[in-house]
């Protein structure tokens, strides 16, 4: 199938582990519509899908639009890829996708182009171009969430690495004595700073018997903790849920610091749900990065928050058809 660069509009998909979202955007950026559906990610592809599917048409359908609109679809998927070839390699909590062909279902039920990347990298690219990186020429993006994961721009383009294996910021090795990540790895900064690690540092804090707010806000069940509460109780004062975001802000600082000395980027973004913790996190992020950044790369480079916050994959899904595009010119 031919892009097509006279249609007026392109579609962007951000398809998570518990929810698919899809919209038509302008070729400016602007956003039009959106269509939601669950993804269905542990019921297998042949439930999976059909959601992405109808996620897309919804989208359409909300923007009145038909495929004679569309130039094309672009989508940030979890996981590793070839995705010249459309094929999944390996991607977490989804079920049976190892192997499995994405775009050519999509194509031939849309009757439109389809191209895809590593959701990180995707809404590294939605941040180049639409967000707080639109005025640099290498970026690199950090999410803090259920993991970390990461995105680099070089030179205006996006690095994917010998085999789309490049921007796996999470797994660097921190603290080589520290917990045990999913990834099979001892101390990386994803084990440290992401979800899991922000609720289990609190979860020991309290067990040691300190007094915190946290107990009244979880009713007792430790279970109930995550970041966004921690951080909450953080602003409001309280010295555990405190010192929890202080140590998780070293970390990422660490991970930040290493990155800007390793790629002298002109921009560092920072974005997924935990970096809106605000100045509990960003305060310790910065006092770190300054303390162990090299000056000179500092010097020349921007610790922001993504602008985009959640439509960074949307708009970097449109930025893959557009790149598609301009190569085409």
């Amino acid at each position: 199938m031919e892009l097509n660069p006279n249609k007026r509009y392109v579609v962007g998909v951000d398809i998570g582990g518990t929810n698919t979202r899809a919209s038509v955007v302008e070729k400016d950026g602007r956003i039009v519509s959106e269509g939601h559906r669950p993804t269905k990610a542990m019921e297998g592809p042949d439930e999976s899908i059909p959601q992405i599917i109808d996620a897309i048409r919804e989208a359409m359908d909300n923007a009145g639009v038909t495929a004679d609109d569309v130039c094309g679809v672009g989508m940030g998927v979890p996981g590793r890829h070839k995705s010249r070839e459309g094929i999944v390699l390996w991607s977490p909590n989804f079920k049976d996708w190892g192997g499995l062909q994405l775009l050519q279902p999509l194509r031939e039920a849309l009757g439109l182009p389809v191209f895809m990347g590593n959701d990180v990298n995707v809404a590294a690219l939605g941040e180049f171009r639409f967000g707080a990186g639109k005025d640099v020429s290498s970026m690199v993006m950090m999410t803090l969430g259920t993991g970390i994961g990461g995105g680099i721009i070089l030179d205006g383009k996006l690095w994917k690495g010998a085999n789309e294996g490049a921007g796996e910021i999470g797994h660097q090795i921190v603290n080589p004595n520290g917990r045990l990540c999913g990834c099979g790895l001892y101390g990386d900064l994803e084990s440290e700073g992401s979800q899991g690690g922000i609720i289990d540092r609190a979860r020991r804090k309290i067990q040691l018997g300190r007094k915190t707010s946290l107990m009244h806000k979880v009713e007792c069940n430790l279970d109930a903790l995550t970041p966004a509460i921690i951080g909450e109780a953080a602003f409001e004062g309280d010295e555990l849920a405190l010192e929890v975001m202080q140590e998780t802000g070293f970390w990422v600082g660490i991970g930040v610091a290493n990155v800007i000395n390793f790629l002298n980027p002109e921009m560092v973004v920072i974005g997924g749900g935990i970096s809106r913790a605000g100045f509990v996190l960003w305060d310790p992020i910065m006092r770190t990065v300054k303390a162990n950044a090299l000056a000179e790369a500092l010097e020349v480079c921007q610790v922001v928050p993504s602008q985009l916050g959640d439509d960074a994959g949307i708009l970097g899904g449109v930025t893959l058809v557009l790149e598609e595009m301009e190569s085409c010119a």
